[in-house]
């Protein structure tokens, strides 16, 4: 089988809307944390808040995306760069989240990322001031299975390499982007079982709603040599 070639750019405003239509319906409705919490299944429907935030990482030029041999945008990789000082002393609570005016549902999705990677101390371990957070992968459902989301995560390395980052972060909630992580030398950090997943005591996902291909959210990390 032939292996399609893809060409990779930073993502130019022009670009923007094209790019968050990738996000919005081809990734958040098949997100496995997500579908366990039952946020945002609805083709068309959009969180203000993380379109807002999304929106953001597009104008910082810390995003790339990929395109077909016939110029067609077929994924996306949203990334953003974190310094010590950017980290808040205290992250929000679950009330916090809703005050700022994030849906309920997905708040939950807000505190598993938050329990999964801690920035703060993923930074002070590997004495290191600036790291590049990869925020989410997207690749359009019709160009999948052929190695795109590997290569985007290798050219998003790449270019943080260029930049002088010297670590990367990602946190994955499915087997497919775990596998791409591991493939490409990260390093585990934390998993969280989706049968495990908590909040306020109270266990978020049914046993039977989890799919047995994505158990677990995990987060990685690799160091660049710079």
């Amino acid at each position: 089988m032939e292996i399609p070639e893809f060409t990779f750019h930073v993502v130019e405003s022009a670009d923007y809307e094209e790019v968050l239509h990738l996000f919005w319906d081809h990734f958040m409705p098949w997100e496995p944390a997500t579908r366990l919490t039952g946020s945002c299944t609805k083709l068309g429907y959009r969180i203000y808040n993380l379109d807002s935030m999304l929106r953001q990482m597009l104008q910082n030029n810390t995003c790339w995306m990929a395109k077909s041999q016939h110029n067609e945008i077929v994924g996306v990789i949203f990334c953003t760069k974190i310094t010590k000082e950017d980290m808040p002393s205290k992250l929000p609570t679950k009330s916090e989240y809703i005050h700022q005016g994030w849906p309920t549902d997905f708040t939950l999705v807000m505190l598993l990322l938050d329990e999964l990677c801690d920035h703060q101390k993923l930074l002070c371990d590997n004495k290191v001031n600036l790291m590049l957070d990869l925020f989410a992968l997207v690749v359009k459902t019709n160009s999948r299975g052929q190695g795109l989301a590997t290569q985007l995560i290798k050219e998003t390395i790449k270019n943080a390499q260029t930049m002088g980052v010297p670590l990367v972060s990602i946190s994955c909630s499915s087997a497919f982007t775990q596998r791409c992580s591991i493939k490409l030398g990260f390093s585990e950090d934390k998993t969280i079982l989706y049968k495990n997943w908590h909040c306020d005591g109270q266990k978020i996902a049914n046993v039977e709603d989890i799919d047995p291909i994505h158990q677990a959210a995990v987060s990685y990390y690799k160091v660049i040599n710079l």
